[in-house]
């Protein structure tokens, strides 16, 4: 079955990215913990950023 992209269901690049943002924000947890301060703040931008990307 074909769902129309009006339906409310995100696409496959949409869920795509959020789920590659949730693992740079778990990457970003970790290295925060590992006192990484630089690379944090990288990988946390990269993740907030793929999350504004989602938006519809």
């Amino acid at each position: 079955m074909v769902v129309p992209p009006s339906s409310g269901t995100p696409s496959v690049g949409v869920r795509v990215q959020r789920h590659l943002a949730a693992r740079a924000l778990v990457l970003a947890l970790l290295l925060g913990l590992t006192g990484e301060v630089l690379l944090t703040v990288l990988v946390v931008l990269v993740g907030i950023g793929l999350l504004v990307l989602t938006t519809e």
